[in-house]
């Protein structure tokens, strides 16, 4: 579900049924310092909201919470997020993934694929400090440096 924002764990399970904004395509989330800060999200995720949102009303236990994710035995968890996170991967094929490497795979996506800015990427992903979006986007800085040298062209104006 979260696109540009790479939302923390604790922000998607705290995501509420109000929290989304389905005409305007924003989630309220609510991070650390209990600051309040909106993600974009794109249309499929919002036709896949709308979906899901049809299909909760008809769980057991939606009258009784406005968390937006439910389980069997209620809200999602932390743990709950981790066993659908294993069950998708092994469904998917692919090795393992872990909340935050979406997190970590959304701030390099946003940097590199998108062009977007930095100052953009410290509101959208709800950092306060410049030492965060290094640390993010150390990983993959050298291939997007590269990428931007190439696409510049510097030396074959020379």
């Amino acid at each position: 579900m979260p696109e540009p924002g790479g939302m923390r764990r604790a922000e998607v399970i705290g995501l509420t049924v109000g929290s989304i904004d389905l005409d305007s395509d924003v989630a309220v989330v609510v991070g650390k310092g209990r600051r309040p800060r909106g993600i974009p999200y794109g249309h499929r995720t919002g036709q896949a909201l709308t979906r899901y949102l049809r299909a909760r009303t008809r769980h057991p236990l939606a009258t009784f919470t406005d968390a937006l994710w439910l389980a069997q035995k209620g809200a999602l968890t932390d743990n709950g997020l981790a066993q659908m996170l294993e069950r998708r991967s092994a469904q998917a094929g692919i090795a393992r993934i872990h909340a935050h490497q979406l997190r970590h795979t959304a701030a390099d996506m946003w940097l590199a694929e998108s062009g977007g800015d930095e100052t953009s990427a410290m509101r959208l992903f709800g950092w306060r400090s410049r030492q965060m979006l290094q640390r993010y986007a150390a990983s993959n800085a050298d291939s997007r440096a590269h990428a931007a040298a190439r696409k510049l062209g510097i030396g074959d104006r020379l």
